[in-house]
C-alpha cells in the first residue's frame, strides 16, 4: 500500500513542480517509505542532508549513521521540511543574496570527493573482499585522517613510491614519509595502528593450536609483524609441550643486513618460560630469504645449546617480502 502511494505522488509530482518531493528534490533531498513492524510509517531523507542537519533535527528527526540518512517516524516530514526549507530561503536583513544562496544551498559548490567517498564507502560495505583496488582501500583509509581534502592524489603516490605495495606504505618509516605533503603524527598512528591489528588478528588464531598445525597461519603472522621491516629482527617463538605458542620475542633489532643473536638468551628465556620447543625468526630486508653462511653457523650454534637443555629446535625461519625459507625444509638442522 505504501509503496503504491509513492507512486501515484510521484505521478502527480511530475504535473506539480511545486509539491514537496519536487521541493525536496530542487534542494538534492528524496524521501521514501517504509512500514515499520510496529505499524507506524517510516521516512527516510536521503541526499545532500549536511547543510539541513539542524533543521532535520528541529523538526524531530534522528541520524542514522548506519544507513546514512534522517530518520522520520509517524508523520510524513516533506511538508515541514519543504516549509522550513522556504522559511529559510528568505533574506535576512543585511545580507546580501550571493552570500545567503551560499548558505542555503552550499551544496551546490561542494568538494567534488564528498559524493566519491560515499560511493567509495558503499562500493566497500555491499562488495566482497576485492571491491577495492588497493589504491582505493588505502584512499579510503586516508579518510579517517584527512576528513576534508581528496585523498585520492596521495593514495596513489604513496603507493608508487613504494613499488605499488600497500603493506610497503603501511610499515614505511617516519623519514620515508616526509616528503608527502600533509603526512603528520596522526597518519603514522593510523598506519602504525592498522598493521598492529593485522598482526594481533593473525596471531589470535594461532593461540590454543598448536603452531605446527597452523603453519600457514604462523607464516601470514609473522610476515605481516616483519617482512617489512627495514631493519633485521631476530625473533624466538617458544612453544610448550603441545606446541602452542605460549612466547614470542623479539630479542634483537639490528641493521638492514645484520643482528644479533645470542644462543645463551634463548636458552635463559626458554627456561624461564619452561618450554619444550623454539622456532627462531629473522627478516632479510634485502628481500632474499636465502640464508647466508652465517645464517647457518649461528642456527647450529643456538640448536646445539638448547639440546643441552632438552628444548627442541623446531625450524628457523627467513621471513622476507618475497617469500620465508625454513631450515627445517632445506634439511639445514
Amino acid at each position: 500500500m505504501a509503496a503504491q502511494q509513492a507512486a501515484n505522488r510521484a505521478e502527480v509530482d511530475a504535473f506539480m513542480p511545486n509539491s514537496p518531493d519536487a521541493a525536496l528534490k530542487a534542494a538534492g533531498l528524496t524521501v521514501s517509505e517504509h512500514a515499520a513492524t510496529s505499524g507506524d510509517m517510516v521516512y527516510k531523507v536521503r541526499g545532500k542532508t549536511f547543510t539541513h542537519r539542524k533543521l532535520f533535527r528541529d523538526l524531530g528527526g534522528q541520524w542514522s549513521g548506519m544507513e546514512e540518512v534522517w530518520i522520520f517516524t509517524g508523520n510524513d516530514p516533506r511538508a515541514a521540511v519543504t516549509e522550513a526549507l522556504g522559511n529559510a530561503s528568505e533574506v535576512p536583513q543585511g545580507m546580501s543574496d550571493a552570500t545567503h544562496a551560499a548558505l542555503i544551498r552550499p551544496n551546490d559548490n561542494e568538494p567534488h570527493y564528498w559524493g566519491h567517498r560515499k560511493r567509495l564507502r558503499d562500493r566497500l560495505l555491499e562488495g566482497d573482499e576485492d571491491a577495492l583496488p588497493d589504491y582505493e582501500l588505502l584512499e579510503l583509509l586516508l579518510f579517517y585522517w584527512k576528513k576534508r581534502a581528496d585523498t585520492k592524489p596521495l593514495s596513489k603516490q604513496l603507493l608508487e613510491r613504494f613499488d605499488n605495495s600497500l603493506p610497503g606504505v603501511l610499515n614505511a618509516r617516519p623519514e620515508q614519509l616526509e616528503g608527502f605533503e600533509g603526512i603528520d603524527r596522526r597518519a603514522l598512528a593510523l598506519f602504525k595502528a592498522v598493521r598492529l591489528l593485522a598482526a594481533r588478528i593473525v596471531k589470535e588464531e594461532l593461540s590454543e593450536r598448536p603452531v605446527l598445525d597452523t603453519w600457514d597461519k604462523l607464516i601470514a603472522y609473522l610476515r605481516a609483524s616483519m617482512a617489512h621491516s627495514m631493519v633485521e629482527q631476530f625473533r624466538v617463538l617458544f612453544l610448550d609441550r603441545r606446541n602452542v605458542l605460549i612466547g614470542d620475542e623479539v630479542q634483537h633489532e639490528g641493521t638492514i643486513d645484520h643482528t644479533a643473536a645470542y644462543p645463551r638468551e634463548v636458552v635463559k628465556q626458554a627456561l624461564k618460560l619452561d618450554a619444550s620447543a623454539v622456532v627462531v625468526v629473522h627478516n632479510h630486508p634485502s628481500n632474499h630469504p636465502k640464508p647466508s653462511k652465517a645464517d647457518v653457523a649461528m642456527t647450529r650454534e643456538i640448536k646445539d645449546a638448547l639440546n643441552k637443555v632438552n628444548v627442541m629446535l623446531h625450524d628457523h625461519l627467513i621471513i622476507s617480502r618475497r617469500g620465508h625459507t625454513s631450515f627445517s625444509q632445506m634439511g639445514l638442522l
